[in-house]
């Protein structure tokens, strides 16, 4: 499937159970049922803090990404926000599905009211497709075999 068959979205409220079972792909061993999950995942579609989008493939989710702002710290002139997770279903991969999703987050931070320093962590598996995105991992830290990545908007907002 390629992307120009796939639409990149704001999760919806209906998107729960899908969003759910996705979510169950990434983290193999999921403990959460739909029912613990869903009023946490309509909480955060309510929150501005957070942008949830979908791929959506055939009427069918594919893919999703979660990022959070974390706001600004108490000195500083801007933000710092996280991607929490970057999931793309294995039959949707090497699509341009995952580029569009990480995109779909720098677009929504670009549009956040300050600056932001937005961090993620990557597996081993993900680390040559944020290479090819034109990101360096950082290996330091308490998981270096899960590499940070940084995309840091402040140098955009000075110019």
């Amino acid at each position: 499937m390629a992307i120009s068959d796939t639409i990149i979205r704001t999760a919806e409220a209906s998107d729960a159970a899908e969003f759910h079972e996705l979510a169950r792909l990434f983290t193999p061993g999921l403990a959460t049922t739909l029912r613990g999950f869903e009023p946490n995942f309509l909480t955060l579609l309510q929150n501005p803090n957070w942008h949830l989008a979908v791929a959506v493939e055939q009427d069918s989710l594919s893919g999703y990404v979660a990022a959070q702002d974390y706001g600004r710290g108490l000195r500083g002139a801007f933000s710092v926000g996280r991607i929490h997770d970057l999931f793309v279903a294995p039959g949707s991969r090497r699509s341009g599905t995952g580029r569009a999703l990480v995109e779909s987050a720098f677009a929504w931070a670009r549009q956040r009211p300050a600056p932001m320093i937005l961090d993620w962590q990557a597996t081993p598996e993900s680390v040559a497709f944020y290479e090819s995105l034109g990101f360096k991992p950082d290996f330091v830290g308490d998981f270096p075999e899960y590499p940070g990545f940084t995309l840091d908007l402040r140098r955009v907002a000075e110019r």
